[in-house]
């Protein structure tokens, strides 16, 4: 008989062993791992327990994840709560800082936002809509999706600044309502933190937060740009 045949007949005779048990413990065939030679009967019960671990790393796979979107659905709450408790700019960055570093590890969060104002909170910058340097940006506003991973030294620089050189992972996040307001970078010491290719759903979130939160505070100058109303 061909191998074929031989598979068809089992196949259409999913009974055999059961009338035939003592062919489980004569059958020998080799060890995929070793080499080594074991009975049929053996190679099953092996088999059926790789497939039981497969499913439990699956599971706890699963689990981790859930875990993670739980701590992330907490983390926008408690972000979200304390935007509420803000009077200016000034205390919306600020909560953002704290809030991001604690509940999203990250490294460094900085603001770059679209025109005029002064900086009065740590991460804060305005940049003019004519600054050349926006244009290493403008493809956020185009896409309106975050960018993660590693950034181009110029991105960083402009970004970063001085701590430019201790972040080795990065999310650009593209803040807007009916206008462009600006951006916020989250960088890390971890390589591994921002990656291309990770889920930007919570991060989408997170975006879409804190643009709502700042358009209580800054004015549209022209299309594009914006101005810190100061209260």
């Amino acid at each position: 008989m061909e191998p074929q045949q031989v598979v068809e007949f089992l196949q259409q005779h999913p009974d055999f062993f059961t009338e035939h048990e003592m062919l489980l413990e004569q059958l020998v065939i080799p060890q995929p791992s070793t080499g080594n030679v074991v009975s049929l009967l053996e190679r099953l019960v092996q088999r059926q327990r790789e497939r039981q671990q497969q499913l439990e790393q699956q599971l706890e796979t699963l689990m981790n994840a859930a875990r993670g979107s739980e701590r992330m659905v907490g983390g926008l709450h408690v972000l979200a709560t304390e935007l509420l408790g803000c009077h200016d700019l000034e205390q919306v960055v600020q909560v953002c800082n704290r809030i991001i570093k604690q509940e999203f590890k990250a490294h460094s969060v900085v603001f770059r936002l679209i025109g005029e104002g002064t900086a009065k909170a740590e991460g804060l910058n305005f940049i003019s809509p004519e600054d050349r340097a926006l244009k290493q940006l403008s493809h956020l506003f185009t896409k309106r999706q975050p960018v993660c991973g590693r950034l181009r030294p110029k991105q960083q620089e402009f970004l970063f600044g001085a701590q430019g050189s201790v972040i080795k992972s990065a999310v650009l996040i593209p803040l807007y309502s009916q206008y462009e307001l600006g951006v916020l970078a989250l960088g890390s010491d971890d390589e591994g933190r921002y990656y291309p290719g990770m889920g930007t759903l919570f991060i989408n979130q997170l975006g879409a937060l804190v643009s709502s939160a700042l358009t209580r505070y800054i004015t549209p100058l022209s299309k594009g740009s914006v101005e810190s109303t100061g209260h």
